[in-house]
């Protein structure tokens, strides 16, 4: 169906946080978690009722400003279709140990590979990082993707749009996903520098377009 890491919470550098988003195929709730290792969890749970069920998390450090990966979970329900998948990033040993329903596999893991959640909210620490002046027009990541690493690039308008969500009207940066020239897939993220460049709305097209939205955030303890 669709894949998002949805990074919508405020944080310096990051505080524990909740939100919840408006979207046309149920409720999410979005959690960022902080664990008593001192390593973070981001948690995402779509509630679509009878028709769709999506939860995703992933485990990672921050050191530097840099994420790094230490264990993705994946579970999905689209009428009576089910997808699951896992990810185990062993940066000493520097392999990738990943399930995608009935496969698995182990891959070579090198550095600054991003896991599936972790790519747009990597995006973010970037943009505070930059500030507005310096934000580029386009950024790459290497990330973990159904058993392979692929590079996933990103478009940057530097023209700001005003975006209306439930939770009010934000000026954004507009933010591409690429995909190749013959596909249709298409994923949009909308940052909002007055949010701390929060992600406030997210247009996703796969098999179905998804348009998601912040509705409510809190800080939690």
């Amino acid at each position: 169906m669709w894949s998002l890491s949805l990074t919508i919470f405020a944080f310096e550098p990051i505080k524990p946080s909740k939100a919840t988003l408006d979207s046309n195929v149920g409720e999410m709730e979005v959690k960022m978690s902080l664990l008593d290792d001192g390593s973070w969890k981001l948690t995402s749970i779509l509630d679509g009722g009878s028709i769709v069920r999506r939860e995703e998390s992933e485990v990672f450090e921050l050191i530097d400003n840099k994420i790094k990966p230490i264990n993705y979970r994946f579970n999905q329900r689209i009428l009576f279709r089910r997808s699951k998948a896992s990810a185990d990033f062993d940066w000493k040993e520097k392999k990738l140990s990943y399930i995608e329903n009935k496969d698995s596999g182990v891959i070579e893991l090198y550095k600054n590979i991003l896991g599936p959640s972790s790519a747009s909210l990597q995006l973010r620490l970037d943009f505070r990082e930059l500030k507005e002046g310096n934000i580029p027009e386009e950024i790459s990541y290497d990330v973990y993707w159904k058993g392979l690493i692929k590079k996933r690039t990103y478009d940057i308008s530097k023209v700001k749009e005003s975006v209306e969500t439930p939770l009010g009207t934000f000026e954004a940066y507009k933010v591409s996903r690429k995909f190749s020239e013959t596909s249709d897939r298409s994923q949009i993220f909308w940052l909002a520098p007055s949010l701390d460049f929060s992600v406030i709305k997210i247009y996703d097209k796969n098999d179905r377009e998804i348009e998601i939205k912040i509705k409510e955030f809190e800080e939690i303890s």
